[in-house]
């Protein structure tokens, strides 16, 4: 294992049985096929589900030599109140924290402030006063419109927010998402940072119909926080998940690589000045997305962050005759999972995969470089009293 290797992209989650001031999961997204796709691969049978045994065991078996655990906001509304009822998942800042005072030498907090929040400042500074590295947004699931005047200002407050008045990266998914459903299936494309003619063609056939994101005002609002300092991280390049096809592929999901790409020419990584963009190759390591990674190695190497996503699936897509025979054999025994599930621990799979796909790259140790050369924290250091 390389050095400095930090996961900068792994989510939490918790039912809410024990920590309910924690966070929580709707019973409706329980019951659908990605959160159970999910269950298989945190190897996690659904009757012993507890907020005790969903994420811990990954974190604590990885070689990783450091993992961002994701926190996520719930929903706050157009008056600025906070929704959890609205929300299908959110994750308080807070399980972070209790995760890294048990896994302190592993944990790094990814935490998420909603910009509608009225004491948006205030709580962003209390977690990078506790050691935050960077903030979360996914703008579907926790109802962020990005061309909202809030959202703009909260953008250029995360330019001068971090420690010593510099920088607090923003994590901003962009393109589709499958894994957290919208808290309203119109909001959908919050996540989008373009609309094209096959994005206004596929919403006709949408019921109920999805709202126009207003590309031109949350294009603005990024771009006029760039040019303030802040730093955003655009998740998965803003790549399609299912339908790498061309043209064929492009009918039937949306791709915001191209913006993405735009994005790191015109605010380099190694920027001294200004803003800085990044993208991160979480959930890379999969049949569909592998069909890119040709385009995404033309991207600048100092502008791309590793990551996993994890839980989302994983695939050993260098296996060779030796493992499908172990593969084969497991399931002769009725370890049907390992047909899809790798033996190995997630991450490291993940950064095997990709070491494979993208041999020597940058990508593996950029986080630690350019955005948070700060490390891991001291043990002990911003630690808040067990809850």
């Amino acid at each position: 294992m390389t050095a400095d290797v930090i996961d900068m992209h792994f989510h939490v989650g918790l039912l809410g049985d024990r920590f309910p001031e924690w966070g929580s999961l709707s019973s409706w997204y329980r019951r659908q096929l990605q959160f159970k796709a999910f269950l298989i691969y945190t190897r996690v049978d659904e009757d012993e589900l507890c907020d005790t045994k969903m994420m811990e065991k990954t974190l604590e078996s990885s070689t990783m030599d450091g993992v961002v655990c994701l926190a996520l906001d719930p929903v706050y509304d157009e008056q600025g109140h906070r929704r959890e009822d609205r929300s299908h998942m959110w994750v308080d800042n807070e399980y972070v924290l209790h995760l890294r005072r048990e896994l302190p030498n592993r944990v790094l907090l990814g935490a998420s402030v909603h910009p509608y929040d009225p004491n948006f400042e205030d709580r962003v500074r209390t977690y990078v006063d506790k050691g935050a590295v960077l903030l979360k947004w996914l703008p579907s699931a926790q109802g962020i419109n990005l061309a909202d005047e809030r959202t703009r200002d909260a953008l250029v407050k995360l330019a001068t927010i971090g420690p010593g008045g510099g920088p607090l990266p923003l994590l901003l998914h962009a393109g589709p998402e499958y894994a957290i459903p919208p808290w309203d299936i119109r909001v959908k494309p919050y996540d989008f940072l373009s609309w094209g003619r096959l994005d206004w063609f596929r919403n006709l056939f949408h019921r109920p119909r999805w709202l126009k994101p207003d590309t031109e005002t949350l294009n603005a609002n990024l771009k006029h926080a760039l040019d303030q300092g802040t730093t955003i991280i655009f998740a998965h390049c803003g790549l399609f998940y299912f339908f790498p096809w061309g043209f064929l592929g492009r009918i039937f999901e949306h791709s915001d690589f191209k913006s993405v790409r735009d994005y790191l020419h015109a605010y380099p990584a190694t920027s001294t000045s200004g803003g800085r963009c990044f993208a991160d190759c979480s959930a890379f390591a999969t049949p569909f997305r592998e069909t890119q990674f040709g385009v995404v190695a033309k991207l600048p190497k100092e502008s791309l962050l590793f990551g996993s996503d994890f839980p989302t699936p994983v695939f050993e897509l260098s296996a060779d005759l030796e493992e499908a025979w172990r593969d084969f054999k497991a399931m002769l025994k009725g370890d049907f999972e390992r047909i899809i599930v790798p033996q190995d621990n997630l991450l490291d799979v993940n950064h095997r995969e990709l070491s494979i796909a993208f041999p020597n790259h940058k990508m593996f140790t950029n986080f630690k470089r350019h955005v948070w050369p700060g490390g891991l924290p001291v043990s002990g250091t911003h630690d808040i009293p067990s809850g």
